[in-house]
Order: C-alpha cells, then structure tokens, then sequence
C-alpha cells in the first residue's frame, strides 16, 4: 500500500535553490533516509512533507486516513505541567477515552456514563496505555514523571518528544536526527521499535549505524536534486563510489574536451554564423557540466582578530541551582588562551545551563565570571544556528 506521494517538489529561499522536482513514495513498511551534506534541505524537505512549510511547487499526498507523526530536531517546550501530562496532552481516540474515564470517577458520575467511558476504554484497549506511557518515558531516561517540563534539559525536552510521538505509534513517522540526546542502549531500544514490519519511516541522521540497522532505502540529495539507492547506508556507500568513479572519468573527459573547446571559442572569427552560434551554446552546456562538481557553494571568511590575552574566561565561587538541584557549586577555574576543554556528565545534568554561565547568558546565584577584555565568544548551542526566515 502506498502511504506516501511525493511530486516534482520544490522549495526555494530568496536566489537559493534548495531543491526541485522532487519525486518519490512511501509504501507500508518502507523506511528510507534522506542523505547529504549540510545546509542543502533535508529538514526543509520534512518539514514541508510534514506540512509545517510550504514547498514552492509539487503535490504531497498521504493516504487518507493515515496518522502521521513528526519528530523535530530541535525541541523548545515551555508547559509548566508535568511529563506524564504532557504524555496524555494530545487530541486522539485513546486519550480522550482516558480523560472521559477519568472525568466520570473525579466527578462521581452516575453509572450509565461511567459504564459507557469503561467499555469505550475496554474497546480501544486503553487500560494498559498509563502504563505504556511510563514505560516509555523510562526507556528514555525520564523517570521523574511529575517533574515540570520546563525545568527539562534541551536533550531531556527531545527525549520527551520522542516518546510522545511513539506513544501511539503513527502510520507514517517522519524524524529529523532521531539519535540526538540518546546513549547508546536508548538508540538500541529505538531501533527496535522502528525495525517493525509495520513502521512506515523518513528519517534524516548523521548516526551511519543507525541507518545500517533501521534503513532499507538512501535517498540522496545532491545539486537539488533526488538519488535513489534501494539498501542501507553500506549499500548506499558501496554504489555511490562507484558512481563517483564513472562521474569522475566524465568529468575528466569534459575538461579536456573543453579545453579544446575554449581554445576554439579564443580563435573563432568574428563571425556571426549559424554554425558558431549553434557550438557557442554547446560549449556553455559543457561548461556548466564540467564545473559542476565544483558547485557546493563555499563560504568565505574573513576574520580580523585582536591580540588575545592570557585570560580567557574566569570563574570564581560560581553557584548556581534550580530548586533542590546543584548545577554548580563554588566552582573556581580559569580558562588560558590555547586550552581546550571538554565537559561530560549524564544528559540533564546541567551541562548546557554551566556553558550558559560562562558565557554569560545566564545569571549564577553567587560567584562571578570575567571575560577577557579582547575576547570575543562565539556560541554554537545544542539548538544549532537560529536564522530568520528572510535571512536563509
């Protein structure tokens, strides 16, 4: 059964092509993977199949009456009620059983509209979902169920988000970097999940194993354009060597015959014949053919830094807690010009809040941070980038 259609679909910011005339599908039990280099779309393309943009041209089609699910790679949740509740926030068949139950014994109501929520629950075979639920915020290292959600970490909110959206398993599951945030037994438990005869999956992740494990189809997207390689990511590597050996020949090819080409194009009289026009216009197409490859756009910067002194950052009898939970606590460190520092420690432990403090983005509850007075900090967050939309 098809569950997914795809057609010529494209999708543009300002002068940048992202990509166009995108065509493909999803059959049931079909999972493929989108694959290529940064900044050329891949979570644009999910996002306008999970229809939260939209493309500039094309037809995305889902089967009626399937569920789809979308997982985003960056996850901002800002409700103040608890992890379990959030679990249940959602407007489905199950849940609304569960409220309507729930409501009829809060409210002691009389038993013609308890025994309808019972049977409506014994039908959908809602008894165990609670239960469920628990389980997979566990499985996922969230074992406090009542604490707040906005008191998670960013890995811990992508957590959540990853389980709210397996909670009730969709028929066509989207993810953008699903294997973020996750140790290596909670990616185990993931691929077990997603292995499953009927999960329908499109996915982008830069975790190679995982698409080993879970993919059976690569969708590469290249110059704006789609790729197809029926396998997993090996197969997908094995083949794509072999074509940049048969692309690498060709292009080998073009440039000399360019050459030759350019040579003529320098020699040609200034006549405007037929002829000349006609191999004027081949030699722009074999141009443009032979330079592809070359076209991945580059970035150029440049930097005019000042004198870097010898204190970078300084921390002294740093505090910092929320609630009952110590982040840090008289902490004293200074950073020299040339260290390289790495910081460890279990996800929600308050990795990104301390980054948060030596930088400056948050306050501590005591100590101070000085910051050289020639230093300029550049902060790349776990968020990644955030770009507005007019400047893409």
């Amino acid at each position: 059964m098809n569950c997914l259609s795809v057609e010529r679909l494209a999708k543009r910011y300002g002068p940048r092509q992202l990509f166009k005339d995108i065509s493909f599908g999803l059959e049931k039990g079909q999972k493929t993977a989108i694959v290529a280099r940064n900044g050329t779309g891949k979570s644009t393309l999910l996002k306008c199949i999970a229809g939260l943009e939209t493309p500039d041209e094309g037809i995305i089609s889902f089967n009626k009456g399937l569920r789809v699910g979308y997982l985003d790679q960056n996850v901002e949740m800002t409700a103040s009620h608890s992890l379990v509740d959030e679990m249940l926030d959602r407007d489905d068949p199950v849940t609304n059983a569960i409220r309507t139950y729930e409501h009829a014994v809060a409210q002691n109501l009389d038993g013609e509209i308890l025994h309808a929520a019972i049977e409506r629950m014994t039908e959908l075979e809602a008894w165990d979902h609670e239960a469920r639920v628990k389980r997979l915020l566990f499985q996922f290292g969230l074992r406090d169920i009542e604490q707040p959600v906005n008191t998670l970490s960013g890995g811990q909110q992508k957590r959540l988000a990853m389980a709210k959206v397996l909670i009730d398993m969709p028929d066509v599951l989207i993810m953008d970097e699903p294997t973020n945030h996750l140790d290596l037994h909670m990616i185990e438990q993931l691929e077990t999940e997603l292995s499953a005869p009927n999960v329908t999956l499109l996915l982008v992740t830069h975790d190679r194993y995982f698409l080993d494990n879970v993919c059976d189809e690569i969708i590469e997207l290249e110059f704006g354009e789609f790729t197809r390689f029926k396998g997993n990511y090996s197969y997908y590597v094995e083949k794509k060597a072999e074509l940049e050996e048969v692309r690498n020949a060709t292009q080998h090819h073009l440039k000399g015959f360019m050459r030759s080409e350019l040579e003529w194009v320098r020699k040609m009289p200034r006549a405007r014949g037929t002829k000349s026009k006609s191999r004027l216009q081949a030699f722009d197409v074999l141009k443009e053919q032979a330079m592809r490859n070359f076209e991945h756009g580059q970035v150029s910067i440049d930097v005019q830094s000042a004198r870097l002194g010898g204190k970078v950052i300084e921390a002294r009898n740093l505090t910092k807690r929320f609630g009952d939970k110590k982040i840090v606590e008289h902490f004293n460190y200074s950073l020299k010009a040339g260290d390289r520092i790495g910081i460890v420690g279990p996800n929600g432990i308050g990795k990104s809040t301390f980054i948060d403090l030596l930088t400056k983005k948050s306050e501590p509850d005591a100590g101070k941070v000085t910051i050289g007075d020639t230093v300029v900090l550049s902060v790349f967050g776990q968020q990644g980038l955030q770009i507005k939309e007019d400047k893409r």
